[in-house]
């Protein structure tokens, strides 16, 4: 008799055993958790919600590339408008939001990109006590503070009512500018 060339991959007894009490210990454990469920924060708080994607402007408007440099690139690779032809690092953009001219947050985001030449992303969460307040959010690029600079600049003022466990949000968008949500 000769035996057997493929090894038995039957798991032994005492293993299927021990594997039904490990998934039923964590299976428990996991219901017993459940029955006491966390929360992230207080239900009766308010939040200021802030999330923008801007696309801030070009350090140096001169940085477009030239009709030379945009026959050298591979056809597939040419941008389609004057617009995305130019290059170069992008403005930070700046972010106020007062609250009954209270400052809640006055904040300086850089581009993404390896290059900073990409869009810039932001969220922001902002406790607040409900209430009735005057609330002023102001978006803008970093050169706009400065004199003889195109304005790229957006504000939102308006009163807002904020209760309890609400959340408000203020969003931007290229087209809408501003928005409370």
């Amino acid at each position: 008799m000769t035996l057997p060339m493929i090894e038995e991959r039957r798991p032994r007894p005492g293993r299927l055993v021990g594997f039904a009490l490990l998934l039923s210990a964590v299976s428990w454990g996991l219901g017993a958790f459940a029955a006491y469920p966390w929360a992230a924060s207080d239900p009766d708080a308010a939040m200021i919600r802030v999330a923008f994607k801007h696309v801030a402007a070009f350090e140096h408007e001169a940085l477009a590339r030239s009709k030379e440099e945009l026959e050298k690139l591979p056809r597939h690779m040419r941008p389609q408008s004057p617009e995305r032809a130019r290059t170069g690092r992008r403005v930070d953009t700046l972010l106020r939001v007062e609250l009954d001219d209270r400052v809640l947050l006055a904040r300086r985001y850089s581009p993404g990109g390896l290059r900073h030449d990409g869009p810039t992303f932001a969220y922001e969460e902002l406790p607040v006590r409900p209430g009735s307040y005057r609330l002023r959010v102001t978006l803008a690029d970093e050169l706009a503070e400065q004199p003889g600079a195109p304005p790229r600049r957006w504000a939102l003022d308006e009163p807002v009512l904020v209760g309890r466990g609400q959340s408000l949000l203020i969003e931007y968008g290229e087209d809408t500018g501003l928005v409370r949500r």
